[in-house]
C-alpha cells in the first residue's frame, strides 16, 4: 500500500445499524480523508439504529450513505479490497466470513449499544465507540 492511497477499511458487525455504522463514519470524518470507511453486517437489521442517525446529523455525515446493508456484495474480490476488515461484535467475529479480498482482518470488540434502553445513555455509548474508534485508527496510521 503506499503512502499516497487511502486506507480502505470495513467494519463488520452482525446487524450493521450502530457499531459499524459508528466505524464508517469515523473512518470518514476523524481521519482527515487518510482512510474510506464501509460498514455492513453479517445479518443486516434493515435500518439505522436512530441515536446513530442523531450522532450522524450532528457531525455532518450525509444521512443518504447511511445504510444496514448485507456483508455479501464486499466479498468479490472484483468489486472490492480492503486494507482492513475490522469486527466491531463479537457475533459478527464468530460468524465472519474468510476475505481472500483483504490485507488484515482486526476485532475491536463493543457491547451491543441496543441494549441500552435509555435513548440519550445509547447515544453516549455510541459516540463513546465512535472516538475509540477514531483513537484506534490512528494508531493503525501511526503503524502504516
Amino acid at each position: 500500500m503506499s503512502s499516497s492511497s487511502k486506507i480502505k477499511v470495513l467494519f463488520i458487525c452482525t446487524g450493521n445499524s450502530a457499531r459499524s455504522i459508528m466505524g464508517e463514519m469515523a473512518a470518514n470524518i476523524l481521519m482527515g480523508g487518510k482512510f474510506v470507511g464501509y460498514s455492513a453486517g453479517s445479518k443486516p437489521t434493515g435500518s439505522v439504529n436512530s441515536a446513530a442517525l442523531d450522532i450522524a446529523r450532528e457531525i455532518g455525515y450525509p444521512l443518504s450513505k447511511l445504510q444496514s446493508k448485507s456483508i455479501t456484495p464486499f466479498m468479490s474480490c472484483e468489486n472490492h479490497s480492503f486494507d482492513y476488515a475490522i469486527t466491531v461484535c463479537d457475533n459478527a467475529k464468530d460468524s465472519c466470513p474468510i476475505f481472500t479480498n483483504c490485507s488484515k482482518i482486526l476485532h475491536w470488540g463493543y457491547s451491543d449499544p441496543a441494549d441500552i434502553d435509555d435513548f440519550d445513555d445509547r447515544k453516549q455509548e455510541l459516540l463513546r465507540i465512535y472516538n475509540d474508534i477514531g483513537r484506534k485508527l490512528n494508531n493503525l496510521l501511526k503503524k502504516n
